[in-house]
């Protein structure tokens, strides 16, 4: 009987080192594959992001290297630079939501991800654009969002406004009017609507979550980007999201 006991304790504490193991395994894994994502995501910047001055306004003006991108990944739709450039990353699309989860911009297997289009939208003109990051510990893709959240974050003028190039290096400026943690659904993701009183109903809703009143104006006429990322550690099931409305092309 004793050593009946003695080998199911072997057992519990081998089956325990296994799992320990494993645990270890992935958190070293894990942090392997974020620090190559942020080196890579580094050198991106540094060769696509260009300031370029007009001759005669003195002006400094950002133009993405879309040709580069492209040239690395078809997939790519945009580039955005959000919470004084912290955010500042290409945009891809895939035919589904979950393949840049776990794939980086240049498409190998990564658990970092990448920041992605929802599928569905067909562009920027969408009535509702989705866009969607991990929130990581170091602050990279979209785990500055946290920074929306502290008091003083809105001070900032700048901070108010998301900046996407579009693949035509077309600038489209989003002046944020809402932003809220809520449990994982279907309903602010929505990118399509068939009608004006469907989409004024979800511009209503959205604009109630906010945890700050902006004195925004949205209207059905407007074109709104959504952030989304996770909230929390492990297998959360709660999102920080972020939205804003379009108030400039140049």
């Amino acid at each position: 009987m004793r050593r009946i006991k003695l080998k199911i304790k072997n057992i519990v504490l081998l089956l325990l080192v296994i799992v320990f193991i494993f645990s270890i395994s992935r958190v070293v894994l894990y942090c392997v594959d974020l620090r190559k994502n942020t080196k890579d995501s580094k050198t991106l910047i540094q060769k696509v992001v260009n300031i370029e001055v007009d001759v005669e306004t003195k002006e400094e003006a950002v133009k993405i290297d879309f040709d580069y991108l492209m040239s690395i990944n078809s997939d790519t739709v945009g580039w955005i630079q959000f919470n004084q450039d912290k955010v500042n990353n290409p945009i891809v699309q895939a035919s589904d939501n979950s393949y840049y989860l776990d794939h980086s911009f240049n498409t190998e297997y990564n658990q970092v991800g990448t920041i992605f289009m929802d599928y569905r939208n067909a562009s920027f003109d969408d009535k509702n654009v989705v866009l969607f990051g991990h929130a990581m510990l170091d602050d990279t893709m979209f785990g500055s969002i946290e920074d929306i959240f502290d008091d003083n974050f809105f001070d900032i003028e700048e901070n108010h406004y998301i900046q996407i190039y579009d693949a035509n290096n077309e600038l489209l400026t989003y002046r944020i009017f809402s932003y809220y943690i809520i449990e994982k659904e279907e309903y602010y993701i929505t990118t399509s609507f068939t009608s004006d009183d469907e989409f004024y109903s979800f511009l209503d809703t959205i604009l109630k979550r906010s945890y700050k009143n902006f004195d925004v104006d949205v209207a059905t006429s407007d074109h709104i980007l959504t952030l989304s990322t996770c909230h929390g550690t492990g297998n959360t099931t709660k999102r920080k999201v972020v939205h804003a409305k379009r108030v400039g092309n140049v």
